[in-house]
């Protein structure tokens, strides 16, 4: 990374901000909850906020200086006094299990090796089960001084109330869209900005990792079978053991998109208000066929289906239900 410094984005300056002021007031929290919408940026800003906790010669404005020891250290991926606590690898739950939070809590690990900061990060936090959370939280009751504990998550409400409440929340926000396009300018290829940036919500960070040819042809083709199989085209049951390999959250946002954008449209939206504004014209097509309360139905089930997507144990058989319900959608009059 540039200056050999992690380095917060710009759209986190006003975060940034309050956090070295409270630095240096001597009262930074001693959890942060560090929420906000994929691709924000929340891991870079917690790796920067870490290596500004840990440098010894950081700048007026926080930013570290990039060549001490525990700069060194940062970048090497073993300060003793940086803990990131993520899923076990391989684990088919997905879940923060009890092990780790104890491993994590331990009395002599929450004591920095160098007498400074200790930074523990738990990553996503809403996925720690029960007993891990419940783990962490007598942790939060009686905090270490030095110790500070990042959560990030993208579903603060599957957070326990409880440790909720013991935390600084830190809200991250996508930035306004012309802030957002400009520093995208230079980092996409394969699309137009503004496109990539409606698709990704307005995260920046999803919008250039969506800029991939490969998959961008398939949400074409994706949205094409979509359509075609409202019109009686295509079979549900074939189609969704075509998609199944697909990656569930990415294929359940993008069928939400396809029927947001078909009710804006059916509302009289314009082209660039669409999430999919590459698509309007085949999206308005078949718009003009379709009853809105069965759409708003319909996308009912989608966030249903959203909801469960980390324990659903037959993926194929609710996208199955999904195209099933799809084509009684639309087989009802405008």
């Amino acid at each position: 990374m540039d200056e050999r410094r992690y380095r917060h984005l710009p759209w986190q300056d006003e975060q940034w901000r309050y956090l070295q002021q409270a630095m240096l007031q001597g009262r930074l929290p001693h959890a942060l909850l560090l929420s906000g919408p994929q691709g924000l940026g929340k891991e870079r800003f917690a790796l920067s906020l870490a290596q500004s906790c840990l440098c010894r010669d950081r700048d007026a404005s926080g930013r570290p200086c990039g060549v001490c020891r525990h700069c060194q250290l940062m970048y090497s991926g073993n300060h003793p006094d940086l803990q990131w606590v993520r899923a076990e690898e391989g684990s088919k739950s997905g879940e923060i299990k009890i092990e780790a939070i104890r491993a994590l809590t331990a009395g002599a690990t929450l004591t920095a090796h160098s007498g400074g900061h200790k930074v523990i990060a738990i990553q996503p936090a809403h996925r720690m089960n029960n007993a891990a959370a419940n783990s962490l939280l007598k942790t939060l009751e009686e905090p270490t001084p030095g110790t500070v504990i990042l959560l990030l998550t993208d579903q603060p409400a599957k957070l326990l109330p409880t440790i909720r409440s013991r935390c600084q929340k830190v809200l991250f926000q996508p930035p306004d869209e012309q802030h957002a396009l400009v520093w995208l300018s230079d980092k996409v290829t394969h699309a137009d900005p503004a496109t990539l940036l409606a698709l990704a919500n307005g995260a920046p960070l999803k919008a250039v990792a969506l800029d991939d040819a490969a998959l961008l042809s398939s949400r074409g083709e994706m949205l094409s079978d979509f359509l075609a199989l409202g019109e009686d085209r295509r079979d549900p049951v074939r189609l969704a053991r075509q998609w199944n390999p697909f990656d569930r959250s990415l294929l359940l946002e993008w069928l939400a998109g396809w029927v947001i954008d078909l009710l804006r449209l059916k509302s009289g939206a314009d082209s660039p208000q669409l999430f999919n504004r590459d698509h309007g014209q085949a999206l308005q097509n078949t718009a003009d066929k379709l009853n809105s309360r069965a759409l708003q139905r319909y996308l009912t089930r989608i966030y249903q289906a959203r909801g469960l997507v980390d324990g659903n144990l037959n993926p194929q058989l609710t996208l199955e239900k999904l195209l099933i319900e799809w084509l009684a959608c639309s087989r009802q009059a405008a």
